[in-house]
């Protein structure tokens, strides 16, 4: 068994101390074997703000935890039109990208982050064609068996936004990303950028409004630590891998520790052949 914290939209500079505080004490606590960060780790992508992330990071590193991290759009600085259309990244890679892989693999989970953020627009995100390439040629060489996991910060579907009616789109390069992650046995694909919790499989009632192969899992992660919350708590995903089968816990905090929702996990169980996929189980009490 393997388990995955997957974390997302920490926006320091647009943070809740306490929340940080009490978010690293439920890591420590559950001492998952991954900590995924799905992005936007700064507000404003400045230096200070990027320290903080840097800071807290290097903290979970010290109690021994493996990191693997990708940026999001507010990683990317919006004031500076030179730096945001040249060198976009620049400051995320100098201060958190250093010396952390995209890549993790043993024997049961193989993971790959792919930087969907870029300079060209404020919020939207986007692969490119080597980016896409790239997940055939990682996971080609990934353990026999393991399951496979892919994780960018914009959604490779389209999700339903704030607004009745109103769909946020996928990211650029979406459907050829989604040909990709079908070709190559993906069974899970991790992201953030909403600050809602979803988890969905093929098309549910609430979730992705794209079709997608039903081998995929889509899993959405709520806010880790940021006060623009939407309406909901702050939380995070704990994803529990055991063989085929799939247990997604979503852990909430009201401002003090963070625990499991009272409703439960949703298990899931994944099928093999053609005609397989990803299918609910008995929800755990």
């Amino acid at each position: 068994m393997r388990t995955i914290a997957h974390i997302s939209d920490l926006h320091f500079g647009a943070h809740e101390p306490a929340v940080v505080a009490h978010l690293h004490a439920a890591l420590v606590a559950i001492r998952p074997d991954l900590i995924v960060v799905s992005g936007d780790l700064t507000q404003r992508a400045h230096r200070s703000q990027f320290a903080e992330a840097a800071g807290f990071l290097a903290r979970l590193e010290a109690d021994g935890f493996m990191l693997l991290v990708v940026p999001g759009n507010h990683d990317v600085p919006m004031h500076k039109p030179m730096a945001r259309l040249f060198w976009p990244l620049r400051r995320y890679g100098r201060i958190i990208a250093r010396g952390r892989s995209c890549w993790y693999a043993d024997q049961e989970i193989a993971v790959l982050g792919l930087a969907s953020a870029h300079g060209l627009t404020v919020k939207d995100g986007r692969l490119t064609r080597i980016q896409i390439r790239s997940i055939a040629d990682s996971f080609a060489g990934a353990p026999a068996g393991a399951s496979r996991i892919l994780v960018t910060h914009h959604p490779l579907v389209s999700l339903p936004g704030d607004e009745p009616g109103e769909i946020e789109p996928a990211l650029r390069g979406a459907r050829r990303a989604l040909k990709a992650v079908e070709a190559a046995d993906v069974h899970l694909v991790l992201a953030g950028h909403h600050h809602l919790h979803s988890v969905g499989i093929g098309a549910p009632d609430r979730g992705p409004t794209v079709s997608i192969d039903p081998h995929v899992m889509i899993v959405q992660a709520g806010t880790a630590t940021s006060f623009r919350r939407r309406g909901t708590p702050n939380s995070f995903n704990l994803i529990r891998l055991d063989g085929t089968g799939a247990t997604i816990e979503e852990w909430i905090s009201n401002g003090g520790a963070f625990s499991s929702r009272e409703s439960g996990s949703s298990s899931y169980v994944r099928s093999a052949g053609g005609n397989g996929g990803w299918v609910a189980a008995t929800p755990s009490a």
